[in-house]
């Protein structure tokens, strides 16, 4: 767990260390409140009441200066708990783009990023602080203690240590819990994504009735998960706060006896009971706090976590023979070794290449896509990338999807999607994809995904090419553009993806005659 900490913290020292003073001045609350309520109790009974002015007046001062420590404090480590949320929330989204994290839903990274992250905020982050908190009163008050009557001290911090032990016998029952519920939750949102989603089909279908119950199923076991979690830190608590008062009944009994036998006076005993309980309070919060820490250690570890969260494709074999830039030899296609969807698939792809891929729906075009890409691995046979594709194998691609992905942001941010490129570029390539109607300023700030500007198929299919021209992509992948389109649409967009300047590679369900004699190279599966 120490581990888990450093790295949260790393590179936030500074104001850690400005945060963990200011707890320090805190922790003196252990010594002030007791001691200056003891004495006062002390003057009152023995009417010493010259000294009153002057003790009030330095435990106003003490006490308001550790107020303004809380305040400090809750504004340096608040700045801290922020960096550390942008780091994870940040580091969380990133790990989605890396290799072999593509085929994990983003309801997943949505609920890690959203849920997960806001539980290691109040269960980690803040309970590290307290943490630190615990120890610091706890170890200063008790040097305080001793100090001060180290025999009946020693007596309330033993029996007030009791319920400490609890916490250790519960905290992977505890750990299970959370781990339940983070099952369940994660499931719940899948299907709230998919209900959510598929509004419109679900209605069309009148499968109104089985979503909600389906859905109400779900939210209901998500809920039974997090209130048993919940119920079993309580649970834990009980047992603890028991204990509690059963160790402070005996520290008082032992104390009044003590006064009794003029042993300590009376605002003593007042000093030695408040300065206990902010050495044993201390010890039981940090049990406490361990168990709550200990819980949401699995969520940190999984964001923390390096590694990809499914296998990564094999490394891409590259060649000095640049004669092609992609070349299957003998390949086998498909995800289980001994049932093949494709076999012995034998195809150069040469710069230029103008190269359709035909079949009917379930030939395994896409998955010949996918692999040829290597965004999948092979089952038998090699594919070889040329040379001059080395480097980033994926920025070699552009690809035209059968249902192409918009950003819900302008026409231009959809475009350029990062890049700097001036608007006479973006309104020459919109009349070269014949969005014509677009290709002005005022059509570059629509702010598409809204109702008010939506796409037909066919425009997001050139605004694909449009994308792909600006980016000068070595590679053109088309899969399935012209499915639902008309004769004349389908014929349209066929010619602005032929004239691409690079190499195209389209795969089509069912195509025109007078279409397929554009392409060189054909390949039917």
């Amino acid at each position: 767990m120490i581990k888990l900490v450093i790295n949260l913290f790393q590179g936030k020292w500074k104001l850690t260390f400005i945060s963990f003073l200011m707890l320090i001045v805190l922790s003196l609350d252990g010594i002030v409140l007791p001691y200056f309520l003891g004495k006062f109790t002390d003057v009152m009974t023995n009417q010493e009441y010259s000294q009153i002015p002057l003790l009030l007046f330095i435990w106003f001062i003490l006490w308001l200066l550790i107020i303004a420590a809380q305040l400090s404090n809750a504004y340096f480590f608040g700045k801290v708990r922020s960096k550390i949320n942008i780091d994870l929330k940040d580091k969380m989204f990133k790990k989605s783009y890396d290799a072999g994290n593509s085929k994990v839903p983003a309801s997943q990274y949505i609920s890690t990023i959203t849920s997960d992250i806001k539980q290691i905020e109040q269960d980690f982050i803040n309970n590290t602080m307290n943490f630190v908190y615990s120890i610091l009163q706890g170890g200063i008050t008790l040097v305080f203690l001793l100090f001060i009557n180290w025999k009946v001290g020693i007596i309330f911090v033993l029996l007030g240590t009791l319920p400490t032990f609890i916490p250790k016998l519960t905290s992977r029952w505890l750990q299970k819990g959370t781990e339940n519920w983070q099952e369940a939750n994660q499931q719940y949102i899948g299907q709230l994504e998919d209900g959510l989603n598929a509004r419109n089909l679900v209605k069309r279908y009148g499968a109104q009735n089985f979503i909600f119950k389906q859905l109400l199923v779900g939210v209901t076991t998500e809920q039974n998960k997090y209130f048993s979690m919940n119920f079993k830190r309580s649970t834990s608590a009980f047992y603890v706060g028991a204990l509690y008062v059963v160790s402070a009944m005996g520290s008082l009994s032992y104390g009044a006896w003590s006064v009794i036998n003029g042993e300590i006076s009376a605002g003593m005993l007042i000093t030695i009971y408040m300065a206990a309980d902010r050495v044993v309070t201390p010890l039981i919060s940090l049990a406490n706090i361990y168990n709550a820490m200990t819980a949401s250690e699995p969520l940190l570890r999984k964001v923390l976590n390096e590694e990809p969260s499914h296998t990564q494709p094999t490394e891409p074999v590259f060649t000095k023979n640049n004669d092609y830039l992609i070349s299957l030899e003998n390949v086998n296609i498909g995800f289980k070794e001994n049932k093949p969807i494709l076999e012995s698939i034998n195809l150069q792809v040469e710069q230029g290449d103008r190269i359709l891929i035909e079949g009917a729906s379930g030939s395994g075009k896409s998955t010949l896509l996918k692999t040829m890409m290597n965004e999948q691995d092979v089952l038998s046979g090699e594919i070889q990338y040329s040379s001059n594709l080395q480097g980033n194998l994926t920025e070699a691609f552009a690809v035209v999807e059968q249902q192409p992905f918009v950003f819900r942001n302008t026409l231009k941010y959809n475009l350029i999607i990062g890049q700097e490129i001036a608007d006479e570029k973006l309104y020459e390539v919109l009349h070269q994809v014949g969005l014509n109607r677009l290709a002005n300023e005022e059509g570059l700030q629509i702010q598409l995904g809204s109702d008010a500007h939506q796409l037909s198929g066919g425009e997001l299919k050139r605004l694909e090419v449009a994308r792909a021209m600006l980016s000068n992509k070595e590679i053109l992948v088309v899969d399935e553009a012209l499915s639902g389109l008309d004769g004349e649409s389908a014929d349209r967009l066929n010619q602005l993806i032929t004239s691409y300047p690079g190499t195209i590679i389209n795969i089509e369900h069912r195509i025109d005659e007078e279409i397929r004699e554009r392409f060189n190279k054909k390949l039917k599966l």
